[in-house]
């Protein structure tokens, strides 16, 4: 896909908006519709896509934004609208790809973010970018957007393609492994480590079967089975993030809610693992992943820690899942975002996503790059919170003294 100028003769798409909470039914058949023909990942799957609809307060402003050619869909996106004062004296209008921009709807961290579009027909962005430009807003939020989407819409060159202001807020590397190259050395995936991770795993499993005998794999086979075992997942990685006094993933009860719906109205379709690691002496604990497009996303965990080092509960809980999907013919087990030590150790291939904000003045593309600059240099030092907050205070009477 290019972004090239639009020549005279250029089929125009027709931009039409819906309101997903009302017309529920022409949306659900649009997002299906295009889904079958453009790249996408599950969190931009029906799935996820319509339990996060149900999950939604109905007082959002959010709407489906659908580029027809010819009276086909060529693309597809969400939207939300919503006002904020940030800083304390800085009023903005933030629209947001698929998300709400309110923190608590937006803890579910759907990551791979992108519109749908069908490359046959969309085959230059030029007049979707112009139609968002075209919108009302001072901020437009992309959050966590996958690599290709970025480079197909070239949304971190947005001043020369569009005249308004590119933020890279933050980039992740996502660490995958290709369950072919496990099976290619007939599953033992040993084979694929550092001769350090294999020892640290050997050691580790050598202690777990000493004390309980061999270590199983077992998967939820029916939606009563999964959502137990993500209840115990949640009890243990409550505690563990407890026991560090930080909330852990499902402090929050919208995305606690937010899972148990997902996991009820999915399971059925296959598109939810949830898979127990134990043996005799108990269980080292569980995984809890989204299985779709033979690809398996690994979510969330909890894990049961032992006193002794030698126990390494989540490296042999991935090492034993990665086998266990290896052996289903699974083409990838993804670690999704993050710089976890252990993703990197287990990992034979990665990509990338972004947190990208786009701003349409100048002196707030000051204030926000200002801010996202000093949150980098002083990210790895010590009192991070509190330089932060300083940081902020900063920001907020520059700003201040920029609309006196």
């Amino acid at each position: 896909m290019t972004l090239s100028k639009n020549s005279p003769d250029e089929v125009r798409l027709a931009f039409r908006t819906y309101d997903p909470f009302v017309e529920t039914e022409q949306a659900e058949k649009i997002w299906l519709d295009l889904l079958a023909r453009s790249a996408h990942s599950y969190f931009t799957s029906w799935g996820w896509i319509s339990t996060w609809l149900n999950s939604l307060p109905r007082d959002l402003q959010l709407e489906l934004i659908v580029g027809s050619i010819n009276e086909t869909p060529a693309l597809a996106f969400f939207i939300n609208r919503r006002k904020k004062n940030k800083y304390g004296f800085l009023p903005s209008q933030t629209l947001a790809l698929n998300a709400t921009a309110v923190r608590r709807y937006d803890e579910i961290y759907a990551e791979y973010n992108s519109i749908l579009y069908d490359p046959a027909m969309l085959t230059d962005a030029t007049q979707a970018l112009e139609y968002v430009r075209n919108l009302a807003w001072d901020e437009f939020d992309f959050p966590w957007v996958s690599l290709k989407f970025t480079q197909d819409f070239n949304l971190l060159n947005a001043e020369k393609t569009l005249g308004v202001y590119s933020i890279q807020i933050d980039a992740a590397t996502a660490f995958l492994v290709n369950l072919e190259k496990v099976r290619a050395v007939n599953l033992d995936f040993y084979a694929l480590l550092s001769s350090n991770k294999r020892s640290q795993i050997r050691r580790s499993v050598k202690q777990y079967e000493a004390d309980g005998g061999r270590i199983l794999v077992r998967e939820a086979e029916t939606s009563e089975e999964a959502l137990a075992m993500f209840e115990n997942l949640v009890a243990l990685h409550q505690a563990e993030w407890n026991n560090l006094n930080r909330p852990g993933a499902f402090s929050n009860p919208y995305v606690l809610q937010f899972h148990h719906d997902l996991i009820r109205s999915r399971f059925a379709s296959g598109e939810i693992q949830l898979l127990q690691i134990y043996n005799e002496s108990g269980n080292l604990g569980y995984l809890y992943c989204f299985v779709y497009c033979n690809q398996v996303l690994f979510y969330q965990s909890g894990f049961k820690y032992l006193p002794k080092n030698v126990y390494r509960p989540g490296l042999v809980s991935h090492y034993y899942a990665i086998v266990h999907n290896a052996s289903k013919g699974r083409a990838v087990y993804d670690f999704l975002a993050g710089d976890a030590p252990y993703k990197s150790s287990l990992s034979t291939d990665t990509t990338q996503m972004y947190k990208i904000r786009w701003v349409k003045n100048k002196a707030r593309f000051f204030i926000e790059n200002s801010l996202v600059e000093v949150k980098r240099l002083i990210k790895r030092a010590p009192q991070f919170e509190e330089r932060l907050k300083q940081a902020r205070y900063l920001i907020r009477n520059i700003g201040l003294a920029l609309v006196s």
